[in-house]
């Protein structure tokens, strides 16, 4: 008995070193800033176009460069996660993006504020009013999804693969968030797939009353989709049950509706 009590005592000093160690690490990570590098295909004017800051480093390769920015704090918060993804699709957005790069580093850093000349998803002209969201990370993989279909001709299957690729090469992704990522992009594969990879027609001079009523038939169930969605990174993020109610209460549609859709997204049968 006296042995088990020793041995307790040593494991639980072992452990409140190990805590120690782990937070002290902790503190060195935020000491830190982040560095984001992003590799842009252009000649370097989007830099001037978009106002954007002196980078830190700019390197160029061919028809494409690299511009390096130390941005203050760590981001090591899931709003300031999301903060920082918001920009990265605001990059996406607003020029030809081919992969970015988060690391830490001890530099002095910027604020993310330096980059509000960036377009977002509410300032693309492409689009109707009641088309924008507000997640600019979800217009991005969207709008490269239309990309896609454009160059392979409507009608062609776009394989789920390069979605996913297309979104874990820009954004940032934790173990916990890779399953945010990939659910916006089955949430764009599924509904193209069911539209037969064509891009709507957006509504406007023209349209008959027939397919102006399709048109808004297919928003409306966009929308309804968008909003489950939401409510499930919302639930995944609070660590509650996938049920039925739960989505219907956080996304505030039937429950008819939370099903139809967790079944599409393959979180249920």
């Amino acid at each position: 008995m006296v042995w088990f009590g020793k041995f307790n005592k040593k494991a639980k000093q072992a452990y409140q070193r190990i805590a120690v160690l782990k937070l002290v690490q902790m503190m060195k990570l935020y000491s830190k800033n982040t560095k984001i590098s992003i590799t842009i295909q252009g000649d370097g004017s989007e830099i001037f176009d978009y106002s954007l800051p002196h980078p830190h480093k700019y390197t160029r390769n061919g028809n494409r460069y690299t511009l390096e920015y130390a941005l203050k704090g760590y981001f090591s918060t899931k709003s300031s996660y999301e903060y920082l993804n918001d920009i990265i699709a605001r990059f996406t957005l607003s020029m030809k993006v081919l992969s970015t790069n988060i690391t830490s580093t001890k530099d002095d850093g910027i604020e993310l504020s330096y980059f509000r000349g960036l377009k977002s998803i509410q300032r693309a002209n492409n689009y109707e009013k009641g088309d924008r969201g507000e997640d600019n990370v979800f217009w991005s993989i969207k709008l490269y999804t239309e990309d896609l279909i454009r160059q392979s001709g409507e009608g062609n299957l776009i394989a789920y693969s390069l979605l996913e690729s297309f979104a874990f090469s820009r954004f940032i992704e934790r173990s916990k968030d890779k399953s945010t990522l990939r659910a916006k992009c089955r949430g764009i594969w599924n509904w193209y797939d069911e539209r037969e990879w064509t891009i709507p027609t957006r509504q406007g001079k023209g349209m008959t009353k027939e397919e102006a009523a399709k048109y808004s038939a297919a928003k409306n169930a966009a929308t309804k989709k968008a909003k489950v969605i939401g409510a499930i990174e919302a639930l995944n993020f609070l660590q509650e049950k996938l049920s039925i109610a739960n989505v219907s209460r956080q996304a505030q549609v039937s429950r008819d509706t939370a099903k139809k859709y967790l079944i599409e997204l393959g979180l249920k049968k």
